[in-house]
């Protein structure tokens, strides 16, 4: 049975490999429509879509739907690991693994706002006084919810330049996530040594 258990892991693992291909072919449309990326979507696609189904997975224009299905597969290869070694499985770490599932996808989410608030601030400092492009404009109009909220909450009605508030919401958006992550790292080892 241990073999058996640390096979279907192995077929997983591979298989999460194969979709992650798959999904970086995707970005080009000449490889997605080439002989393997038609092959590679043959395979995927039919995994991939169930997750599309879920709004909550797109933001805008963009779709977040492979992260949450890569997690689902990280999980399932972790649980037949963990059968395979001790034989057992609790509810504790099938818990643990839904949070984790659960926080990877809110992880990357929280990482490209970081990133993209990153960049705006370096932009920032650089060209402030030039004009911007499409680009720009539509990087502000995704962060402005963002940069919104956290000046409400820190800034009520003062005037405070953008550069503050953008600076303000990159120094909130890094500490929300790595409180988060230490909580559900913490909550991860707890429920798994249940």
């Amino acid at each position: 049975m241990h073999n058996v258990l640390m096979l279907l892991s192995s077929v997983i693992q591979l298989y999460s490999l194969v979709c992650l291909i798959y999904i970086l072919l995707s970005w080009s449309p000449g490889l997605k429509y080439s002989s393997i990326g038609v092959f590679l979507a043959s395979i995927c696609e039919p995994f991939l879509n169930w997750f599309r189904r879920f709004s909550f997975t797109r933001i805008g224009i963009v779709d977040f739907s492979p992260i949450l299905a890569l997690g689902v597969l990280s999980i399932l290869s972790s649980t037949f690991q963990r059968l395979a070694v001790t034989g057992k499985l609790s509810l504790g770490f099938i818990i643990a693994g839904l949070i984790q599932i659960i926080w990877s996808f809110f992880s990357f989410l929280l990482t490209l706002i970081l990133l993209f608030l990153f960049v705006r601030i370096i932009y920032d400092f650089l060209f402030s006084k030039q004009v911007r492009s499409n680009f720009w404009i539509m990087l502000d109009n995704f962060l402005n919810p963002i940069i919104n909220y956290v000046s409400r909450l820190f800034f009520r009605n003062r005037n405070v330049s953008y550069r503050m508030r953008l600076i303000t919401s990159f120094v909130s958006t890094l500490i929300v996530k790595l409180g988060i992550e230490i909580a559900v790292s913490w909550l991860y080892i707890m429920l798994s040594s249940v």
